[in-house]
């Protein structure tokens, strides 16, 4: 009631209607109010300040409309992008089979996973793997049973110039010389499975009805070693029925036509699949003792002599920004020439309403059953 009256007293000074005594008991009334509002918003200030602080604690990644990035905050990288696509973006990858994403992860995210894989390849026993990665048929070791059950692993590859001629000794230093990690970090690392697992409305962007994260590698390309990677598809590797396979490429380095960013020809996903690279003995079979496979490319539904590079663009990223790459987009890169380093990792989802061969050369132990999901890789990949 007072409150009422010294409000009606305030309406009355406004037309100079009231006396000076009226005028010194608002004065006072006004003073009296301010600690106790401003007690009022400390409070809730505090308590805002509490939740944003269990929020950050309870979860490594977060969109920005959620939360604003904070650059101090330890170890909270951040998914700057929209996660779905916008009607835009799935017309331009439809026409080119390829779609950039600038700034789709925050830096912060960048440094937390680089940081993860260098922990890793510190860890990595060098005499337990000498296994090389290439993409060149012809040097490839297609009896390398390590690569060929690395599916549902996590395992290390070399760069072909890594060792010196005695084939033993390092070049350079471990982590120079690694040129992947894979390819399953999103099934037993929790710092890549957390990333990992944001992907998936991306992933249903593209149409997938039950989108899969089947596969996942760390590329180093690192100066002096980081060596090219031929003109492929990604289907002639993780075929389904039909093809579904899409690369979800984040950029962990700025990259660049020096330091080996990628290419591709715009519309050459329209291009059918031209091979497979596929185990010689079904995975089924194989689990049954039926012998021991190797692996071999076979052509399929082959237009062309090779894979061409006539007409392919660069695609130079920034540090987070994410490719996009249709599984039939004729792409590549070119070997590091700089002294900067070109990391990427690259999450390769298929749709799990396709079907999915058993020929194909990456599977997991226990079959189709056990592929990992977005919501609950670790878990899946343990059953």
């Amino acid at each position: 009631e007072k409150m009422a009256g010294v409000a009606i007293g305030a309406g009355r000074a406004s037309r100079g209607l009231v006396t000076s005594a009226t005028r010194r008991e608002l004065q006072a009334w006004q003073r009296r109010q301010l600690p106790l509002i401003g007690g009022f918003l400390a409070g809730h200030l505090k308590q805002f300040s509490v939740n944003a602080t269990k929020m950050r604690r309870n979860r490594l990644f977060y969109s920005s409309y959620n939360l604003a990035e904070e650059k101090n905050e330890e170890d909270i990288p951040v998914i700057k992008s929209k996660r779905f696509l916008s009607i835009e973006e799935k017309n331009f990858l439809n026409e080119n089979g390829y779609l950039r994403l600038r700034n789709f992860a925050g830096t912060d995210t960048c440094e937390l996973l680089r940081q993860r894989l260098n922990n890793l390849i510190d860890e990595f026993d060098p005499e337990s793997s000498s296994s090389i990665f290439t993409t060149h048929e012809a040097d490839r070791d297609l009896q390398d049973e390590y690569f060929l059950k690395s599916g549902d692993k996590i395992r290390f590859f070399w760069e072909s110039d890594a060792f010196a001629e005695d084939g033993k000794t390092l070049q350079y230093s471990k982590r120079e010389c690694i040129n992947k990690v894979g390819h399953a970090l999103h099934v037993h690392d929790e710092t890549f499975k957390e990333y990992c697992s944001k992907l998936s409305p991306l992933a249903s962007s593209l149409g997938m009805k039950n989108p899969v994260p089947l596969q996942s590698m760390y590329i180093c390309k690192s100066p002096r070693t980081g060596g090219e990677v031929g003109p492929h598809q990604d289907s002639t590797f993780l075929y389904t029925d039909p093809p579904s396979v899409h690369g979800l490429w984040l950029s962990i380095d700025s990259a660049s036509e020096d330091n080996g960013c990628l290419w591709a020809i715009p519309g050459s996903h329209k291009t059918s699949v031209q091979e497979r690279f596929v185990r010689s003995i079904p995975f089924e079979e194989e689990e049954e003792g039926s012998g021991k496979p190797s692996l071999k490319i076979v052509p399929f539904e082959k237009t062309m002599d090779s894979l061409p590079q006539e007409g392919g663009v660069p695609i130079p990223t920034e540090a987070g920004d994410l490719v996009v790459l249709h599984g039939q987009l004729i792409h590549w890169s070119n070997k590091n020439n700089s002294q900067k380093s070109r990391h990427a990792l690259m999450i390769h989802v298929i749709d799990g309403g396709c079907s999915y061969s058993s020929e194909n050369w990456l599977q997991y132990a226990g079959g189709v059953s056990n592929f990992p999901q977005f919501s609950n890789s670790v878990e899946n990949s343990r059953r």
